[in-house]
């Protein structure tokens, strides 16, 4: 359900390369916008976000936390450059 809320939300998948010993297993998704790239990882095992702004490769963590509805996700992802990104 996440994900079609990432998708609803403008956010399409991407693979991503770790460098991480041990990768944690998930999927990654990203929004161009005018102020950078929004970045959503979602843990395979988890039902917490992590949100990143910014360039793709050094995307400042802007949250780590649950975002179980819709609602919340988009609180999210506007939080995430302190304005509105439609």
């Amino acid at each position: 359900m996440l994900a079609s809320h990432l998708h609803d939300a403008g956010f399409f998948p991407i693979e991503w390369p770790t460098a991480l010993p041990e990768p944690v297993a998930g999927r990654t998704y990203v929004r161009p916008c005018p102020q950078g790239v929004l970045r959503v990882f979602v843990p395979a095992e988890s039902k917490e976000v992590e949100v990143y702004a910014g360039r793709l490769t050094a995307g400042e963590l802007r949250y780590r936390g649950p975002a179980p509805s819709e609602t919340e996700l988009r609180q999210l992802i506007i939080n995430a450059f302190g304005r509105s990104i439609r």
